[in-house]
């Protein structure tokens, strides 16, 4: 059988609360995904695949309205990162860019999610960069507790880097 693959654009955003918290989803792995890692779950970032014809920062503000209830303007692109992952009988190539964004109260709202993400997504948390560096658990990207502390710090890098795996 011949392997096809799919490329798919997506956005995500890095959500700090007023305490330097970042907001993450368990993204539990179902039937079809194969996961690297060999865990059933990763923790990520608000974010989602781009709409025919809709912009990376569009995009980044529409999901994480659909799955926080938070309507915020996107603020700058930080880095990019590539993974390929299964989805049943594709492959999917997906090209992320990740914003930050800032908010002050940080109350969750699921109430706008999709029949899928209330599937795959299993859980939220609000995580201090210690409790991810700490962690055992696996984040999205890899690295995450580390690329953290510039960007808790407002020290964005001036052109988006990739972050890796």
């Amino acid at each position: 059988m011949e392997r096809r693959t799919v490329v798919r654009d997506a956005a995500r955003v890095i959500l700090v609360d007023a305490n330097l918290q970042v907001l993450l989803f368990r993204f539990s792995l179902g039937a079809g995904w194969s996961a690297e890692n060999g865990r059933p779950h990763v923790w990520i970032t608000p974010g989602g695949g781009l709409n025919p014809g809709e912009t990376h920062e569009r995009c980044a503000r529409r999901e994480l309205w659909e799955e926080t209830g938070i309507e915020l303007e996107p603020g700058p692109c930080v880095w990019t990162r590539s993974h390929t992952f299964r989805w049943g009988e594709v492959y999917v190539e997906q090209r992320e860019r990740y914003f930050v964004a800032h908010c002050a109260a940080p109350e969750i709202s699921t109430q706008n999610w999709t029949p899928e993400e209330s599937v795959m997504l299993s859980g939220h948390q609000w995580w201090s960069q210690a409790e991810i560096a700490d962690s055992a658990e696996a984040f999205a990207p890899r690295r995450l507790g580390e690329l953290l502390l510039p960007i808790l710090a407002g020290e964005y890098p001036a052109e988006p880097f990739d972050t890796g795996p």
